[in-house]
Order: structure tokens, then C-alpha cells, then sequence
């Protein structure tokens, strides 16, 4: 193949989805940088699976162009964790420096193009990772695209070289060296490019060896946890100069990420960029990304339940582990939802919460059966579907329910035993709202809740607050409690920053 044809670019789409998919599990394996929480492997594979989903909406008739530019759109979209996105913005400089007709020496520039924008995307750019593997397979090319190579044998020299290559870069990165283990994100996109590969070399079907994985697993123990405790992820529209600024909207991105967080990764193309930060400021880094329209904004703790890894096993009593979903209006409670296991899905002003935006928060907890409390955020006329997972949505349409049935589900755990307890807690729910606080009218509240009739005896009390707490207000509700109902304890959350002063629920 003297010239990148769009057939070669449809069968790599198709290629590198599938042999991700049988090579995620041995990449998460080996995940231990920038966080070792096993998933670069399956946020690479989502990611990849988004720009394939693209790809194959593109007509049968399309440039070779337009199909590379499908890919990294789809990808871009669809990223993933830090590795899922420098991953996007490589497919997507690729595509972007593709020219109508392509031979080796193009592609090669391509690849070149590739490997700058995924290094421009990182704030701390990292040695011995994906990126250094990108620069590998870019000088290779170059080198035989120089020599006289053709298109195929261009691409399978650089991959060749980059295979080579993988264990002493790997060792340069003092994390990935003192864990004896490769670069996760660099296995990734060696697959990604393998398959690039042999779809050009004409191979059908594409068939992508995997056996130089590895086939044991780091030692995670060994890795000393660093870095903000949750991660953020949302896209954001490149609507500045609409506004009449002039403002470079990725680099301000980079410049506000890298001040509040690290793992910082900001990838744009068509109008939109992704952003992807570890920190311990949720709240901070979904205000300061305000650069145009926010949308599918996702927080989770580091710690918890990722896409792949751990997220997919069952717990140590035996009990399939459930997956949970938040949504919400109120960013300030991201962290808390987070903290107590969901992927939390936050709804901005700007924009509505679509029923994709769902749905990939659905995947990203990794589980079979999945938890969703719909909260203030998501309202969308059609229901989430996710091919091969049970979504279960539980009647907690607004902050507090949403509040009660996180509490039940972190108190029993998500597991099947969880869902019933929250459901059990959300039908025994008794709900006032306090427009304007105050002792007196607070325990009017409490009281008239407790009164109203109902099957079982109240034991919990959940006071969502609009504003941040008043600790002399909620030392008097403590003293009301304790005299009047003792037998009932409270839980303060909040601030929300919308609604009523105070929302009370009994259960």
C-alpha cells in the first residue's frame, strides 16, 4: 500500500478496539503511574471504543482524512483517565496533520505531529511513559519513511523499534523502575499503533500479537500513593471568543488545572476540550474550567471503584459489587458523593445532563449492575442503557433523597443488599424544607417530622444545607435531638448552593 487509504484507517479503528479489549486486563495489571489503581488498561479501551463508534458512522464513501478525523473526534469525546486522553490527542494530531493523500513520508510527519500534541496535553510532561514511546515511533518513521520505505514496511519498523524499546524507556521513570514494571499508557498505544500496523501491511482480518505483555501483575503495595485524592474529567466548549475574549482556551486550562491538582491532561479539536486533573479540590477545578459551555463533568475518588481493576470483583464476603451513580446540581457535594463511593455526575448550568453523559458514567464504575440516584441533575426523558449492565434507578429525584440513598448505600455497601436497603430508606422517607433558618424554626420542623405517622421507629435525621453550616444553629438542632428525641441522630451535608435554607429528611 503505497498511500493511507480510508478501508486501511476503518479496518485500524476496528483492530485497535478489539485487541485492547482482549489486552486491558494485563495493562491494568501493571498500572502503576501517575495513580496505581489498574485501569489505564480499560480507559484506553474506552476510549478507543468511542472514536470506533464514530469511525463507523462516517459514510462508506469518506476520505481517508475524514475517517482519521472520526477517529480522534470519537476518541477525543470518549476519553478516559490520564492515559485515555493523552491517547485521544495523539489519534487526534495524527489525523490533524493527515493530508489528502498520504504516503510514508506524510504519515511519518503525522506520527510526528501525533507524538507533540499528546506532550503539548500533559502540564508536567513525564520521561519513560507514553510520551517518550510516542517520540520512539516518530523518530522511527521518520527514519525509514527517509530511507526509502514504503508506507507498510515504514509503519512495522517503528513499531518494531518501539517494542524494542518499551523495557529501557520504561526504566528511565523512577515510579516504573522501582516497580520493575512497563508503562502502562506505552503498552496501550503500542497496541493502538501495532494495529495501525498491520491494517496498512493489508492483513485481514487484523490480528494484533499481545504475548509481549506481561503476564504478572505489579506490586501496587509497593507504590507510595501521591497526588490529589479525586479525579476530574469534563469537556468543555471552546466558546471564548464568541464572548470577545482572547483567550487561548487549552493553555488557560492547563495553567488553572496544573495550579489546583496533577495527572493534568487538556486535549481539544472540533471546538471542544477535555480535561483531566487529579485533586483534592473537586469544586475549585469544575469552577475554574467556567472557559465556555461545561458539560459531562464526572468526579470520583482515586481510591474507589475505577473502570476495570477492583471495580469488577465481588467483595470479600461473596457479594457481587454494585456500581452507583450520583447526579447532582450542587458541585460542592461532588466530593462528598464521591467520598462515599458513587461516580458522581454534575450537572452545570450551561448545559443539560444528556442521556449520554449518563451512560458513560454508568460504564466508568466498571459494574454489571448499576445503582442510579438521579438527584437535581439528571433530567433526561429517556433512560440510560449500557449493553450488558442492569441499571436500576431509585425514586431520588432531588438532593436529599439522593443524600439518604448514598448514605444507605455506603452504610450496606453496593451490592444487591445496598439497593434494598436504599430503596427501604428512600420509601420511609419523611421530607421538610426550612426556607429560612433558624433554632425556632428548625425544631418546628424536627417535631412536625417526627409526629407524622409511620411504620417504624425514626433513628436518622439528614439536614441538607443550602449555604455552609451555621454551628450554632446545628449545635441547637444536636440539643433539640438529644432532649426531645434522643433516640435520633443527625447527618449534616451541604452546602448545596440552591433550594431552600435547610431541607430536612426523617427516616
Amino acid at each position: 500500500m503505497d498511500l493511507l487509504e480510508a478501508a486501511a484507517l476503518r479496518a485500524w479503528a476496528m483492530a485497535a478496539r478489539t485487541a485492547l479489549g482482549a489486552a486491558a486486563d494485563r495493562i491494568d495489571a501493571v498500572n502503576v503511574f501517575p495513580v496505581a489503581d489498574s485501569d489505564t488498561g480499560t480507559n484506553v479501551l474506552l476510549t478507543v471504543v468511542g472514536g470506533a463508534d464514530a469511525v463507523a458512522l462516517v459514510p462508506a464513501d469518506a476520505a481517508a482524512a475524514d475517517v482519521a478525523r472520526a477517529f480522534g473526534r470519537g476518541a477525543l469525546l470518549a476519553a478516559r483517565g490520564n492515559s485515555g486522553v493523552i491517547v485521544s490527542q495523539y489519534l487526534t494530531g495524527f489525523a490533524r496533520a493527515l493530508p489528502a493523500r498520504a504516503g510514508a513520508p506524510e504519515v511519518a510527519h503525522a506520527l510526528t505531529v501525533a507524538a507533540r500534541a499528546a506532550r503539548e496535553a500533559t502540564v508536567e510532561p513525564q520521561e519513560g511513559t507514553v510520551l517518550t514511546l510516542a517520540d520512539v515511533v516518530a523518530g522511527a518513521a521518520a527514519t525509514a519513511a527517509d530511507a526509502g520505505a514504503d508506507l507498510a514496511t515504514t509503519l512495522a519498523e517503528s513499531v518494531a523499534e518501539a517494542l524494542r524499546a518499551l523495557g529501557r524507556i520504561s526504566a528511565v521513570h523512577p515510579v516504573l523502575r522501582a516497580a520493575r514494571v512497563l508503562d502502562a499508557g506505552a503498552c496501550a498505544l503500542l497496541v493502538v499503533l501495532d494495529a495501525l500496523a498491520r491494517a496498512v501491511g493489508d492483513e485481514r482480518p487484523v490480528h494484533v500479537p499481545l504475548d509481549w505483555l506481561p503476564t504478572t501483575a505489579a506490586d501496587h503495595a509497593s507504590v507510595e500513593t501521591t497526588g490529589g485524592a479525586y479525579e476530574v474529567m469534563l469537556l468543555v466548549s471552546d466558546d471564548a471568543a464568541a464572548h470577545g475574549a482572547a483567550v487561548d482556551t487549552g493553555a488557560e486550562l492547563r495553567r488553572r488545572m496544573g495550579a489546583l491538582g496533577d495527572s493534568v491532561a487538556v486535549v481539544g479539536g472540533d471546538g471542544w476540550w477535555h480535561v483531566h486533573v487529579h485533586t483534592d479540590q473537586p469544586t475549585a477545578a469544575i469552577t475554574a474550567a467556567a472557559l465556555g459551555r461545561r458539560e459531562q463533568i464526572l468526579v470520583r475518588l482515586l481510591a474507589g471503584a475505577h473502570a476495570g481493576g477492583s471495580a469488577l470483583h465481588d467483595r470479600a464476603d461473596g457479594r457481587e459489587r454494585w456500581g452507583v451513580v450520583v447526579c447532582t446540581a450542587a458541585p460542592d457535594l461532588a466530593a462528598w458523593y464521591a467520598a462515599a463511593g458513587a461516580v458522581v455526575l454534575v450537572r452545570c448550568p450551561e448545559a443539560p445532563v444528556r442521556a449520554e453523559h449518563l451512560e458513560r458514567a454508568v460504564t466508568d464504575t466498571g459494574a454489571a449492575h448499576v445503582v442510579l440516584l438521579p438527584g437535581t441533575g439528571a433530567e433526561v426523558s429517556t433512560a440510560p442503557s449500557v449493553p450488558g449492565v442492569v441499571i436500576e434507578t431509585l425514586d431520588a429525584a432531588d438532593e436529599v433523597r439522593a443524600v439518604v440513598g448514598s448514605l444507605a448505600l455506603a452504610g450496606e455497601g453496593p451490592t444487591a443488599q445496598g439497593r434494598t436497603a436504599a430503596q427501604a430508606a428512600l420509601a420511609r422517607l419523611g421530607v421538610r424544607t426550612v426556607e429560612a433558618a433558624s433554632v425556632h424554626a428548625v425544631a418546628d420542623a424536627v417535631d412536625a417530622l417526627v409526629r407524622t405517622p409511620r411504620p417504624t421507629p425514626a433513628e436518622s435525621l439528614t439536614v441538607l444545607g443550602r449555604d455552609a453550616p451555621d454551628g450554632a444553629l446545628l449545635d441547637a438542632l444536636v440539643a433539640h435531638l438529644a432532649t426531645h428525641h434522643p433516640g435520633i441522630e443527625a447527618t449534616v451535608v451541604g452546602p448545596t448552593g440552591h433550594g431552600p435554607a435547610l431541607v430536612l429528611g426523617l427516616d
